[in-house]
């Protein structure tokens, strides 16, 4: 999320009353633009049955939208902290308006934390295994799989012509060939849908504790642990140097483990994990952000130095987890 101050993607136009009508809500005030969204633009509303969050998926089409909405009216009923989307009068949690889905969802209290910190982070943690122990068993074709493989396989071929891009093609290529093996064993793991977006701004916080977990708009199917490596990856965005904090990373896996223990292959994998989480998400913005943006130089790509400052910030100690499988 960017936190921009206007309509990300154009402003909300919709006859409010009208779509609101067909969620059995009744319009009571101008919608007022809820700040930040990269792939969707959001609204708050005054309705007779209180506020509530009208959501347009500028990006998502409608059946990813579906299954994101049934995986979160699920959680919530199950008692997971994340509000549930009203139904509409055909019995979908979605509408379509000018070809673009659109949901409703009650508007939930707190504000979005101003850094994660490590109590933050243990609670972050366990909200992730919550939602992984929630979802066993729990199919739907809808959920996309990313090809995180392709994609750095894709990069290591790719023509980019940015300053730097010859070392990122070798670098990609050179994780590719020295974690082939890791690699094959994180597909092997326990795996299902993932949140794949938790930051501190997909998260509202009142008195030290989470209120709400928001923005599925990520979500997609894979090896569990990867949430908590793109956890690790946000974390580590948001330090001056790009390193993730040993605090952060210990205290958001002894959260997971309060809920879902991990296994030790999986803590064995958590590092290459972390390292893919960066480097997948570098060359997504290199191969297709960067064209768009005027960006000239690989080192303008954040997500690409975090991916440097990091490839050994999990295999040493002090972090417990890395002590207790080594033995230390």
């Amino acid at each position: 999320m960017t936190g921009n101050q206007i309509w990300p993607n154009g402003e909300l136009r919709l006859d409010l009353p009208a779509f609101l009508a067909r969620f059995g809500l009744e319009a009571r005030g101008e919608p007022e633009p809820l700040v930040g969204g990269e792939d969707n633009i959001n609204a708050r509303v005054a309705t007779d049955r209180g506020d509530v969050v009208v959501r347009e998926y500028v990006q998502s089409p409608l059946a990813k939208v579906g299954a994101e909405l049934a995986l979160v009216a699920h959680l919530s009923r199950g008692g997971f902290p994340t509000p549930a989307p009203f139904t509409a009068d055909n019995g979908e949690p979605a509408v379509l308006v000018g070809g673009k889905p659109i949901a409703v969802f009650p508007f939930a209290s707190g504000e979005v934390p101003p850094a994660m910190t490590a109590d933050l982070a243990e609670q972050s943690g366990a909200l992730l295994a919550r939602m992984h122990t929630a979802t066993i068993g729990r199919t739907d074709d809808r959920i996309p799989v990313f090809d995180r493989l392709g994609i750095l396989e894709q990069a290591a071929h790719s023509d980019v012509a940015l300053d730097g891009a010859e070392r990122w093609r070798e670098e990609t290529r050179t994780f590719l060939d020295r974690h082939a093996e890791a690699l094959a064993l994180l597909a092997e793991q326990p795996s299902g849908p993932l949140h794949h977006d938790l930051h501190r701004q997909n998260l509202l916080v009142e008195d030290g504790e989470v209120t709400a977990v928001l923005d599925f708009d990520e979500l997609n199917h894979g090896p569990l642990i990867l949430d908590l490596a793109r956890l690790f990856h946000y974390a580590a965005l948001e330090q001056p140097d790009r390193r993730l904090p040993v605090a952060i990373a210990e205290a958001a896996v002894a959260g997971y483990q309060q809920a879902r223990p991990l296994s030790a292959t999986e803590l064995e994998l958590l590092p290459v994990a972390f390292d893919l989480a960066g480097i997948v998400d570098a060359a997504g913005f290199i191969l297709w952000a960067a064209p768009c943006l005027g960006i000239d130089r690989v080192d303008d790509c954040h997500s690409w130095l975090a991916h440097l400052a990091n490839r050994d910030v999990l295999r040493e100690p002090p972090l417990t987890f890395v002590r207790g499988m080594s033995g230390n």
